[in-house]
């Protein structure tokens, strides 16, 4: 998976613009654009920067993804995933209380394998 490739592709459908107009607003052929978009190509920090300026989003929402989404991405466990949205409306005193809990049960399972 190329995830810059994704990224670049999401970015500009969500500003609802054609490769077409977005590589003649950064002045790189079309052609050269669409091997940017299937990951056959990855371009200079010049044309990312161009890209990022005429996309009106930062070059790390290119390069690295919309970071709300990285969770979703990465915890398979659907049920854990709303467990920690909901810790994530929490005090900060909760927070770490729960922190604290998760650290405390990792550890002891930890524990138990390396004395099994």
């Amino acid at each position: 998976m190329n995830y810059f490739a994704d990224n670049l592709k999401k970015c500009r459908t969500q500003k609802g613009i054609s490769q077409e107009e977005l590589s003649k607003k950064i002045s790189i052929h079309p052609v050269q654009f669409s091997r940017y978009e299937r990951g056959q190509s990855v371009p200079s920090i010049e044309v990312v920067q161009k890209i990022a300026d005429a996309l009106e989003v930062s070059i790390d929402q290119i390069v690295y993804g919309d970071q709300d989404n990285k969770a979703e991405q990465s915890i398979s466990d659907r049920e854990l995933l709303s467990m920690f949205k909901k810790v994530q409306l929490l005090s900060e005193r909760q927070k770490e209380t729960v922190k604290d809990f998760l650290s405390s049960y990792i550890l002891k399972n930890d524990l138990k394998q390396k004395l099994a």
